[in-house]
């Protein structure tokens, strides 16, 4: 939202944390939902892999085609963690 995101392309995300010191991998649902997937500090390492990121784009391509049914039996089962607003109450 403040513009600490770079696209990687195919709904696949790189966003600054902590003061530009960890970088988290982001895929997103339809601009709806966003899925933190993998987190890193940006001293053990730069960039992920050209196959890494194939398998991201993969993956946020699988989440596209998830319906919102699909997302809250994940969030049921604990597979996804919702992580929210520090505004909003669950």
């Amino acid at each position: 939202m403040k513009g600490q995101a770079d696209n990687l392309g195919g709904g696949v995300f790189k966003k600054r944390l902590n003061k530009n010191m960890h970088r988290s991998i982001i895929v997103a649902k339809g601009g709806k939902n966003w899925i933190y997937v993998f987190l890193f500090a940006k001293k053990d390492m730069a960039n992920i892999a050209e196959d890494d990121l194939r398998r991201l784009r993969d993956l946020a391509e699988q989440y596209e085609q998830k319906s919102n049914d699909d997302i809250d039996k994940e969030l049921k089962i604990k597979e996804l963690v919702e992580i929210c607003n520090a505004k909003e109450t669950v």
